[in-house]
């Protein structure tokens, strides 16, 4: 009877200790929402697909707008007037609340790609850093336009 009575204690224990408050944690990844003055950007915008590059240890979402979608649904890889698309890129840092997850970390660039015009170029301008600042050099610039202009609608049930 007493071995009954020291195993059930124990065992009482190991949940009392086991348990932890919780409720004061902040659930919202901070480190990885956008700056203000980006959100606005990316308002009305849907996402066209995600990627995880697990050399770089990156996540990257693709936003863009109707047009975009149409061209991409038409299997087209040239740029409509009047299309946006906006590339995302954060580092990727353990879950702390999933043992092996990862979840975006800090900001890494802000891409944005549109064609306002038959008569003007395609804009391409990438934010990068920490105070954020438009990166003006433009090596680099085609292969990312490329891999943005390439991309395909994720597939969902």
């Amino acid at each position: 009877m007493k071995a009954i009575y020291y195993f059930t204690t124990l065992i009482s224990l190991f949940f009392l200790l086991g348990c932890s408050d919780k409720t004061n944690q902040n659930v919202h990844n901070e480190e990885a929402s956008l700056p203000d003055q980006l959100k606005d950007k990316v308002a009305g915008l849907m996402v066209i697909n995600s990627s995880i590059n697990t050399k770089k240890q990156t996540t990257s979402l693709l936003y863009g707008n109707q047009k975009a979608i149409e061209r991409i649904t038409d299997n087209d890889s040239v740029m409509r007037i009047g299309e946006k698309l906006i590339r995302i890129t954060w580092n990727q840092k353990p879950d702390p609340n999933w043992i092996g997850a990862v979840i975006p970390g800090k900001l890494i660039s802000f891409e944005t790609l549109e064609l306002l015009s038959e008569k003007e170029p395609v804009l391409y301008q990438k934010i990068e850093g920490n105070p954020l600042e438009v990166k003006k050099d433009t090596l680099g610039n085609l292969k990312s336009i490329k891999f943005m202009l390439n991309q395909k609608m994720a597939i969902l049930p």
